[in-house]
């Protein structure tokens, strides 16, 4: 009895601690969420839009984004004052010293307006339009405030070889942490794919939305790594550690719907990634009858198609005799350069002692241009170079132009013959948009967006070519080349016809509408 006695009394005060324990959390929880609502409610800053993108200058299909939302919220909400969160460079580019720069309302250039103007707009704000302005052509009509980032480096997936999903999204709260307290917006919008910072933006008091390029994870990511299918980002496993991956992403794939349902607004930039995300994200918790959490919308990304539609068709500038073969994509891993320098290789072998009906594509090029973010990326530039060298082909038939200004982006649509994508699962793929709307027949994987919204027939003629495998690219490349003048001019004219939907005036006409959710 005794010792029946004091196992009970163990038991009983082992009952109490444990309850104290939960106590405990649950009046801190209480505590720290009563604490962040009043502080909230005096740092909350009203009238500002706050756009979370802790890289804005990695010159991809995302900083197009940000700068085309930034622009489209100043013009139909001028009384809002814009605030970007970001990193910046360790110290000012070449050339913009002079801190009584500002960007004249009339002349896309800059110009000295006088010492009146000196604290007009500050020297980052000046740097980050002239930046919108020279690599991507877009306007911002205002001033914006730039918060700095100091953490952003905390993102770097290198930093987290294992468990890498869970570590960055970790450590994405951190950085949405450090921006959103040093300057809480009325409205937080998330541009870059970091959703675990929403459930601390509305605990701060902000009215959240989010445009999703990507989800972080995907029902199709599942299925690979169930069915162990190697990729860049899934390599070969035994049987226990798939199992043991498919159980880790499903855990994540809970969480980042959790997370998801935060945003008050959600938004996405195609129909395939709107599926993944309708299928991931939670419209209501367990104790909710019904769903919260809006169903998403789409909002086709912004593409150059008013500039790049009044590209010739037919000019002295693209060469059919001597075709140049343009690839348009950041030198990252999912982009897969490699199936491009592969799928040329087989184009000119299949060349090789034929007719003058492949003579095209015996003289003909592969141009490659894209951004380099790190000395990652530039080592992969250098391995491409040298895959393109084993494989037979000459620095002259496969040229790379690496962090080119979007002047020479635009030259090249204008001399280009075919326009090449290999991205499987490509969220949109802005640049295939470019290549249909500048008259450069696009030949891109078939999945993603391209499949399912970008290159689809026009009252039955094609619009461009898909496919998967280095023969499939080969031989759509032979056919691109190949066609007659009155094949190519009929899918030129049909593809540019499509694009229409993807100009930057209906992204903004989408895109504020859809904020009007939280606004």
């Amino acid at each position: 009895m005794a010792f029946r006695s004091s196992g009970a009394a163990a038991a009983a005060a082992s009952s109490s601690s444990s309850a104290g324990v939960l106590g405990g959390i649950f009046l801190t929880a209480t505590a720290t969420a009563l604490g962040a609502k009043a502080f909230a409610s005096t740092r909350v800053r009203r009238n500002t839009v706050g756009f979370l993108h802790p890289v804005a200058r990695d010159g991809g299909g995302r900083e197009r984004v940000l700068w085309c939302a930034v622009r489209a919220i100043m013009t139909a909400k001028p009384g809002v004052k814009v605030l970007l969160y970001t990193d910046l460079p360790p110290m000012p580019p070449s050339g913009e010293k002079d801190d009584k720069m500002v960007l004249s309302s009339s002349s896309e250039d800059f110009s000295v307006e006088g010492e009146e103007l000196e604290d007009q707009e500050s020297f980052w704000s000046r740097h980050m339009r002239r930046r919108a302005l020279d690599k991507f052509g877009v306007r911002l009509p205002s001033p914006l405030e730039v918060v700095e980032l100091k953490s952003t480096g905390l993102l770097n997936p290198s930093l987290y070889p294992r468990l890498t999903l869970v570590l960055q999204s970790l450590m994405s709260v951190a950085v949405g942490g450090e921006a959103l307290l040093k300057a809480t917006p009325e409205y937080y919008v998330d541009t870059c794919g970091v959703p675990f910072v929403l459930p601390l933006a509305r605990l701060l008091g902000c009215r959240t939305a989010c445009y999703v390029h990507y989800p972080v994870i995907s029902t199709n990511m599942l299925r690979r790594v169930r069915q162990r299918k190697e990729m860049y980002n899934n390599r070969s496993t035994g049987a226990l550690t798939s199992f043991a991956k498919t159980a880790y992403y499903k855990v994540f794939a809970l969480l980042y719907g959790c997370v998801g349902s935060f945003a008050q607004v959600c938004v996405t930039n195609s129909s395939w990634t709107r599926g993944h995300v309708r299928d991931i994200f939670w419209r209501r918790f367990w104790w909710q009858q019904e769903p919260t959490a809006p169903s998403p919308s789409t909002v086709f990304p912004p593409c150059n198609t008013e500039e790049l539609t009044e590209i010739p068709l037919k000019s002295g500038a693209r060469n059919l005799k001597k075709p140049i073969i343009l690839s348009i994509g950041q030198f990252r891993p999912e982009k897969d350069h490699a199936l491009q320098i592969e799928a040329f290789a087989l184009a000119l072998r299949q060349a090789e002692g034929s007719g003058s009906n492949l003579r095209a594509i015996a003289h003909s090029r592969l141009v490659l241009v894209g951004g380099c973010r790190t000395e990652e990326d530039a080592r992969r530039v250098e391995g491409l170079r040298q895959m393109a060298r084993d494989l037979g082909l000459s620095d002259q038939q496969c040229e790379f132009h690496v962090n080119v200004p979007y002047s020479k982006i635009k030259d090249l649509l204008s001399r280009a013959v075919v326009g090449i994508h290999t991205m499987v699962d490509e969220h949109f793929g802005i640049g295939v948009v470019e290549y249909m709307a500048s008259g450069v027949i696009a030949v891109a994987n078939n999945s993603g967006g391209p499949a399912a919204d970008i290159i689809a027939p026009v009252h039955g003629q094609a619009t461009g070519y898909l496919a998967s495998t280095a023969e499939e690219y080969a031989s759509a490349l032979v056919n691109a080349l190949c066609i007659s003048d009155r094949e190519r001019e009929k899918m030129q004219v049909a593809a540019r016809t499509s694009i229409q939907r993807f100009s930057e005036k209906s992204f903004d006409d989408g895109f504020v509408g859809a904020m009007d959710g939280i606004f």
